[in-house]
Formats: C-alpha cells, structure tokens, sequence
C-alpha cells in the first residue's frame, strides 16, 4: 500500500484590528480606546485576513489599583467607528459603546477582552479567564480571550499591519478553541495487470460523518507572572484541553458524491470543536461508500459498505487549544477490490472462489493523512489505516 504524505507547516496566527484614540490629549483627558490583534479563522462569523474585521464587536473588563474589587470597565462592548465619513479614515476608532472613558491621572488601568461579544458561560476575574458549560458546537463561532494588558496610563502607537495603523489599547486575542477539517481524495481509479486485464472503479462516498465528538464543557485560564506592566498571557490547562461536561454529538458531511483521481474534496467542513483528548473508540470518521468494478469494459461487482476509523493515534492524541486540525483521507481502491484478493477470479463461474452476494471487503483500504496548519506552529504527519 502507497502512503502518501501530505504536511501542512502551521502557521502563527496573525490577524490585526486597531483603533485610533478619539482626542490628543494627557492623562486625564485622553478618550480610551483600543486596538486587536487576533489570531482568527475563516468560519462564520467571516474573520479572515489580517484586521479584526470592523462589523465585529468584542467585550472588555478593565480594573484599575483603586477598582480591584469592582470593574473599571465592566464587560463593556466595543466597535469600530469611522467618525462617520468612509473615506476619511483620521478618525477611525476602536471605542467603547454608550459611554465614554478617560484614562485616569494618577493611576495605571488593566484590560482583558473577549470575544464574542456577550458569550454566555464566560467570567472574567482580574488573573482568571473561565467558560464554563459552553456548547461549542451550537455557537460555532471563533471564542478567543485576550491576553491581559497591564500597567496602561494612554492610547499606544502601533502599526500593525501595512493598511492600519490606530492609537489604543493593545488588545491581542488568542483562540480558546480549536478547529478540524476533513478532505479526501481518491489515489486512483484505473488498473492494467500484467496479463492484460484492465480493471476500472467508480467510487461513490454516499456519506461521510464525524462522531464522538464532545462539545460542551469548562475551561479555566489563569494569568501568567504580572509582575510587570505589559501583555502578559495566560496559562492554559493541563495538556491544552477543556474540561468534558457533556455527551457526544456527530456532524454529517459530504454525500451522494463520486470522486475522481486529482480532485481534493471536504469530506467534513471546517468546524470550530471544543479542544479535547482524543481516545480509541470515541471520536471517529465513518465514511459510506458504493464501489462499482468494470473487469475489462464488464460491470464485474458492485458493493456498498461502510468504513470507520478512529481520529485517535499515537503522534496525535488530543485537538488542543489554539490549534487548527486537517485530516486527509486517501481512498485506495485495489485490484482485488472485493474478490478476496483474487484478481482473476469470476462470479460467474462456480468454481471461483468468489461468492458475489458476500464479498471480501478487507482489501478496500481508506488511509488518513492528518497534518496540522494550526494557529500555533506545529507540524504531525501520522498515517490510519482502516
């Protein structure tokens, strides 16, 4: 059997939105504002490229030396504001909503942000970042936390990007989830034995599901050394995974579909799950497939059957924190496909030692090609054969 190895090299999240400060001004008279740079990811809500996108809102806490035991900001929503003319971008700003705040003058303030705004489950403490009993199969949206910016007294410059440069708060979002997606791809559908015979496969994958998957559960980060003013970030949870509350659940995928040699498919869309150890015999991948043989231009033998696979290997045991998965499924038919691994042998003919009506399916191999293009850099090559 041909493994064919397909790597990904992750890449580091990158993704930028900023906000530019309403007024000059010193401490005291300064407007607060913001700006995020966020780790992001292509699913709906559509957040892609290198800018938090300005449709977007995301929610800030903030606490000064004198407000550590109430907020300074509490769960405040921000959004983008352009000072109303498009093409004039002077005034674009990254500001709180419904209320206006102005640094202090004698006292530094603290921010962490989250997003999206108004996540149910979600509490923020001054060195603690808790969901707790989030669905995140349900939401299906990017829920990312900012690392903590401590020890601010004005709005910062900083170009972020070659389009965007803003005054504000720098807020950097990471993913508290993370991602999978599956592809597949058949290796070939045309054989010529040696003594002539010609044998062609259609395949049809009738369809494809992900199941025991867990979606709903806790995770708790707490803050990494404060002692100086900053970015700081957090610590995340023992092996990068949240803590399981719930049942499992499936998603469904591809159907109905007959795949051809050269062309990738997606067997299961990209979908945001919450990161979790995987196990043999849990999370798996079921495909349906209908394979139908045509031994020298003659239909031969047509069979439909079912295939599942664990997610779970050894190089690969959990879909961690920040970390974006994609599995490859390679379908190899074979040129016994189904006739017990005797390529001459006819179902016509009762000396053979076929029996049409009970083919031997252990020949039809489906093998996994997962790499990982994550948020974080890492790179995992690993082989599942079915």
């Amino acid at each position: 059997m041909k493994r064919i190895i397909i790597l990904i090299a992750a890449v580091a999240f990158a993704a930028v939105s900023c906000s530019k400060n309403e007024s000059a001004g010193t401490a005291g008279s300064q407007a607060i504002a913001f700006q995020a740079q966020a780790g992001v990811s292509t699913k709906a809500p559509a957040i892609t490229g290198t800018t938090f996108p300005v449709t977007e809102t995301f929610s800030v806490y903030a606490w000064t030396a004198a407000t550590l035991t109430e907020y300074f900001m509490n769960n405040v929503t921000v959004a983008f504001d352009n000072g109303g003319t498009a093409d004039d971008t002077s005034d674009d700003t990254w500001k709180p909503q419904g209320e206006t705040f102005y640094w202090p003058k004698d006292a530094t303030v603290d921010f962490i942000a989250y997003y999206p705004t108004g996540i149910e489950g979600i509490t923020v403490k001054e060195n603690e970042i808790k969901f707790e009993g989030v669905d995140v199969k349900t939401l299906q949206k990017d829920i990312m936390y900012s690392d903590k910016a401590v020890g601010f007294s004005n709005n910062v410059d900083l170009v972020s990007d070659a389009v965007s440069a803003y005054n504000g708060v720098p807020i950097i979002f990471r993913h508290a989830i993370s991602k999978v997606k599956i592809l597949a791809e058949l290796t070939y559908n045309y054989k010529k034995e040696e003594d002539g015979t010609e044998t062609e496969w259609t395949v049809k994958v009738n369809s494809a599901s992900l199941s025991g998957l867990y979606t709903k559960g806790n995770c708790t980060m707490t803050l990494a050394d404060a002692s100086n003013p900053g970015i700081i970030g957090w610590n995340k949870p023992d092996g990068g995974v949240w803590e399981v509350t719930g049942a499992t659940s499936s998603v469904t995928g591809l159907s109905n579909t007959t795949v051809v040699p050269g062309k990738e498919y997606t067997a299961i869309e990209e979908l945001f799950v919450m990161p979790q150890a995987l196990s043999a015999g849990v999370q798996k991948i079921t495909l349906n497939l209908t394979i139908t043989t045509k031994r020298n231009g003659v239909d031969f033998l047509s069979e439909t059957f079912e295939k599942s696979a664990d997610i779970y290997i050894a190089s690969l045991d959990a879909w961690e924190i920040n970390h974006s998965y994609t599995y490859k499924i390679m379908l190899s038919p074979t040129s016994s496909n189904g006739n017990g691994g005797n390529p001459y042998a006819d179902p016509n003919d009762p000396s053979s030692s076929v029996d049409p009506s009970n083919p031997d399916l252990s020949d039809a191999i489906i093998t996994f090609d997962p790499a990982v293009d994550g948020w974080e850099g890492i790179d995992v090559v690993a082989t599942i054969n079915l």
